[in-house]
């Protein structure tokens, strides 16, 4: 008959050796769903692509009011990236893009102004008439707000006057008779209203594409007399400019 204490040592040194197998696969278990849930990279850059030789094309209508009467222009921009070797006023690394306009799909193109576009992972600069200002930021984030002129002298305060909305939404917009559909977009909006004036800018960057639609308008709804009662379907001065996609490539 065997010992009874060598037969527990015997019981306790498979269960001790058991133990560290169940150890050992626990481990590699957890190193697999470890491996599993692994950040994938951010893709918040696809809203902006820079590639040199690419071009965006808008469709472009410019709205001026006087004494609440609108006269309408319509042309095109084209925006191309010219090149990758220039430098912005902050001395970093930039992309040269060429604003161009036309009147007609017919017409030719005359260069009305050059933008530089600095693109890092935290952020887009984009600089025009030697103004720059923070265009996008990254991660995109429903509901983030950013100062769109932090490396400018706009603002005296560091204002948070930019919004991410609508993240990941599809976007329609009615261009006359055609109807546009762009999905995966992202819309910026700086607004500040009143009941005497608005100033409203609306970007909408899609995966892919970069921007798509942007709206400005910049309204008066009265004039200076004292008895004046502001109405906002009523607008005495302003402007506004509506820009949608209409063609890209490269």
């Amino acid at each position: 008959m065997k010992n009874p204490y060598s037969l527990m040592r015997l019981l306790a040194k498979r269960r001790a050796a058991q133990g560290v197998k169940l150890l050992l696969l626990a481990g590699l278990g957890l190193a697999g769903c470890k491996n599993e849930t692994e950040a994938v990279p951010d893709l918040s850059q696809d809203y902006y692509p820079l590639e040199v030789g690419s071009y965006r094309i808008y469709d472009v209508a410019d709205t001026t009011y006087t004494d609440g009467k609108p006269t309408v222009s319509r042309f095109q921009f084209r925006e191309q990236v010219e090149s990758d070797a220039v430098t912005d006023v902050t001395g970093q690394p930039a992309y040269q893009v060429i604003r161009s306009r036309r009147a007609t799909p017919a017409s030719a193109w005359k260069v009305d102004s050059v933008l530089l576009v600095s693109a890092t992972p935290r952020r887009v600069l984009v600089q025009r008439n030697n103004r720059q200002t923070v265009d996008l930021v990254f991660p995109v984030k429903e509901g983030r707000v950013w100062s769109m002129n932090a490396f400018n002298t706009v603002d005296s305060v560091d204002a948070e006057t930019r919004r991410y909305e609508r993240v990941g939404q599809s976007l329609m917009v009615q261009n006359g008779t055609r109807q546009l559909s762009f999905e995966n977009t992202v819309t910026t909006t700086a607004d500040d209203i009143n009941l005497f004036y608005a100033t409203v800018r609306h970007e909408t960057f899609a995966k892919g594409l970069g921007l798509v639609y942007r709206v400005r308008r910049r309204f008066t709804y009265c004039d200076n007399s004292p008895t004046c009662v502001p109405t906002p379907s009523y607008v005495y001065r302003g402007q506004s400019r509506w820009e949608v996609l209409v063609e890209s490539g490269k």
